[in-house]
């Protein structure tokens, strides 16, 4: 049995908080809608600013917005059009999981986003 892992919340959540970068990197995926899957030929891609998203789970479910910040530290996305109130009335916008986003547009500038992998061609003797 693997003594790595375990069951407990607390140590879930504590092992992606404080993980390194490049783990919580993976956190910051989100699904694409279904016309940008077909056109695109992904089912998720990382999340970025400047692309369109729409709330699929939580008390924010139905509404869309511009990703504004995307927090790498702490694996949040923050939405320009979902903001709450704090105790002092600021608004503040609401950090959302990725995972809970559904993409409906993209920024397409970033030509790295879209490239495929290549995959190693065996050789035929």
């Amino acid at each position: 049995m693997n003594k790595k892992i375990t069951k407990n919340p607390g140590k879930q959540r504590l092992k992606i908080y404080k993980g390194p970068l490049h783990t919580k990197r993976k956190l910051l995926v989100c699904p694409l809608d279904k016309p940008l899957q077909k056109k695109h030929d992904l089912k998720s891609i990382l999340v970025r600013k400047g692309d369109t998203v729409k709330v699929m789970v939580g008390d924010e479910k139905g509404k869309s917005g511009k990703v504004e910040i995307v927090d790498h530290a702490k694996a949040k996305v923050f939405v320009k059009d979902i903001k709450y109130k704090n105790s002092r009335g600021q608004e503040k916008m609401h950090p959302l999981v990725a995972s809970n986003l559904l993409i409906t547009d993209l920024v397409v500038d970033d030509l790295k986003r879209f490239k495929k992998k290549k995959t190693p061609e065996k050789k035929v003797e």
